[in-house]
């Protein structure tokens, strides 16, 4: 293929693809090849397999793609949704229009066959194919390849990591590996059902099985049984400061102890603790760093769960909706984790252990919502198996996703960058739009002046 410019090629067109791209876009005298193996480019799984009773869990103000420009969803979405302002909650497939809107508003040329990629002018080409692997400057498909002087991978989330069944019950009907990825129609409206996981994806799916006309009881169990925390009504960025935080301790539980007391302390003067926790976003990523190997394994084994339920929030009409069946003994939550799953014709049995005690469930729906598993990394797609078994990506120690240089890159001079959320072993915060657009904002940067 003729080269007259630069080229970038970009692995996966969710969040992080689709923005890099539009980013190296606007920069200009680069050509980029966005590569998906779904052949949809702009929302990825997160906002294009949801459906309208799912709402974004951030506020409106809070998810702009366009770091340097806060309000750029919120004025987009306004056009779109009458009233619609920053502390709004908006149906998440609205920001998958978004994302498809933004890489329009790029130019991009759709090309069907490894023929038709440009990569002589500036701009960006839409590919459909599935990369297997990345080596020496060439994009290797099936077909063939592309060649480009940096590759950017933006693989979004593995799926989860299966439940403990054997071959058998993983092809059962009453059994969903994927969260997003199943016809609630299926399902026996009338058997109990129940949800592996309580965190905001367990929610989603609870309401689309309630909207879906499920009148079984609808069950979630977790290792805590914790759900996510609600966001205030009218959400609005915190003005509440960092904590000092240059005298807390550099241990998991010492970071618990002294946010605790600053929640208390701001407390004391009115502050809502959701303001404290927000305040921490920007020096979130210090304080993980600060912590030795040993400290995040306490945290992740130990304290991500609370974090996470606290972190992470429910839009209030989610909660709400949540709220509403609990209260109307049509939704229960359960601590504790699966210890055996047997069939029982139509249906699965599901025995949950806590400790001592132990409960079991017969179940027409057993649906897999626990979140993606890193440990799952060598398996789960083909170009990462290959860059694994090379040696050209690791598996962090505590299997949170891929090693990589402050910049992104996967190894000392590689022209091969990470974005996302295989970027949380060095970031930890690595899943939010906020802190990705920031993160695929400054890995353009860093394309940029690699090629240059």
């Amino acid at each position: 293929m003729p080269r007259a410019c630069p080229v970038v090629a970009v692995v996966g067109a969710g969040f992080c693809g689709t923005t890099l791209a539009v980013h190296l876009a606007r920069a200009g005298e680069v050509a980029v090849v966005l590569i998906d193996r779904s052949g949809s480019f702009g929302p990825g799984l997160a906002y294009g397999a949801a459906r309208p009773i799912h709402l974004l869990n951030t506020p409106a103000g809070r998810m702009s793609a366009v770091p340097d420009d806060p309000e750029h969803f919120t004025r987009w979405a306004a056009t779109r949704v009458p009233g619609a302002a920053g502390g709004s909650f908006l149906p998440r497939p609205l920001y998958g229009e978004y994302l498809r809107a933004l890489l329009a508003a790029a130019g991009p040329m759709l090309a069907r066959t490894l023929g038709q990629v440009r990569t002589d002018m500036p701009g960006v080409t839409c590919l459909t194919g599935q990369v297997l692997d990345v080596s020496d400057g060439r994009v290797i498909l099936a077909d063939g390849s592309v060649t480009a002087d940096a590759v950017a991978l933006c693989p979004g989330n593995p799926p989860p990591a299966g439940l403990p069944l054997s071959p058998e019950l993983r092809e059962h009907p009453a059994h969903f590996a994927d969260p997003w990825d199943f016809d609630p129609r299926r399902i026996d409206h009338e058997a109990p059902a129940l949800l592996i996981g309580s965190g905001l994806t367990a929610l989603d799916v609870a309401l689309t099985l309630a909207d879906a006309g499920h009148r079984g009881p609808i069950h979630l169990a977790s290792r805590r049984g914790l759900l996510p925390q609600a966001h205030r009504s009218h959400a609005r960025p915190g003005h509440y400061p960092p904590p000092n935080t240059g005298d807390w301790p550099s241990t998991a539980l010492g970071m618990l102890v002294a946010l605790r007391q600053e929640v208390r302390v701001a407390g004391a003067a009115g502050v809502d603790w959701r303001e404290v926790i927000a305040s921490l976003r920007p020096i979130t990523q210090a304080l993980w760093q600060r912590l030795p190997i040993l400290e995040q394994d306490r945290f992740v084994r130990h304290l991500r769960p609370y974090w996470d339920s606290h972190r992470h929030r429910a839009a209030p009409a989610t909660h709400r909706a949540i709220t509403d069946l609990q209260r109307s003994d049509r939704l229960f939550v359960h601590a504790g984790r699966v210890a055996e799953v047997t069939a029982a014709g139509p249906r699965l049995r599901v025995t949950i252990v806590r400790g001592a005690s132990s409960q079991t469930l017969e179940v027409g729906a057993l649906i897999n919502c626990t979140g993606p598993a890193s440990a799952m990394l060598d398996a789960a797609d083909p170009l990462l198996r290959a860059l694994l078994a090379r040696g050209v990506a690791r598996v962090d120690p505590l299997g949170l996703g891929l090693e990589t240089d402050d910049d992104g890159r996967l190894g000392p001079g590689r022209a091969l960058f990470l974005a996302g959320p295989l970027r949380r072993p060095r970031l930890w915060e690595s899943t939010a739009v906020l802190e990705l657009a920031a993160q695929v904002a400054a890995l353009a940067g860093t394309i940029h002046a690699s090629l240059a």
